[in-house]
């Protein structure tokens, strides 16, 4: 058996921290482009050279710009998941939580560039089964275990779940886009958060 040097290991972790800062580098570049001129409004070439780094390094690491895009989303999502679950955690009744979760939500939507790779881009990029794909795995999937949960412990009145997940999953979306395109967005973002409760709170037991 070949014996792992010191000097290997050392090189193999400085490649690899080289690797990750690369990617993170892209990713932030991407991130910050891809909010303010949206995907169509950026090039590949824009992005390499907003990260200081190689056309190569982009596909090598991402594929091009379009898997670079899908990892953007990634970590739009993963960010807002952390931000809705923070709020949930915060609340004592279940169904408070539900509500909680969905104010964040709505708020985190409200920056135009979160919401422009969010819910304008990534279906149009991505195609929208695979944009729902992703959103099942970070909200939409979120949504039916807690609905669930609800309706087992006699929170909720038993309806169909799945259908009750996309329902409101959808009506978020669209009181998120509403808000953000409204004359006045923080009055508009008040008054779709009031309707979400309400709506969430009618179907309590």
């Amino acid at each position: 058996m070949k014996k792992i040097k010191k000097n290997d290991t050392d090189t193999g972790n400085k490649q690899d921290e080289r690797s990750r800062l690369t990617t993170n580098r892209m990713l932030a570049e991407g991130r910050r482009l891809f909010a303010e001129y949206g995907f169509a409004g950026v090039s590949a070439e824009q992005i390499v050279a907003a990260a200081g780094v190689t056309r190569g390094a982009l596909y090598h690491h991402f594929n091009g710009k379009k898997g670079l895009f899908r990892a953007v989303l990634e970590q739009v999502q993963a960010e807002i998941e952390q931000r809705v679950k923070a709020a949930v955690d915060k609340a004592q009744d279940p169904m408070e939580m539900l509500i909680a979760g969905n104010d964040e939500f709505l708020t985190a939507c409200l920056d135009p560039g979160l919401q422009r790779i969010l819910l304008t881009d990534a279906p149009a990029v991505l195609g929208w089964e695979e944009w729902r794909m992703i959103d099942e795995d970070h909200v939409q999937g979120k949504y039916h275990a807690f609905l669930s949960r609800l309706m087992d412990d006699g929170v909720l009145r038993p309806l169909p779940v799945d259908a009750l997940a996309h329902i409101i999953s959808g009506a978020a979306n669209e009181a998120a886009f509403w808000a953000a395109r409204a004359d006045n967005p923080e009055v508009a973002l008040s008054q779709a958060q009031t309707a979400m409760a309400e709506l969430i709170r009618s179907l309590k037991t």
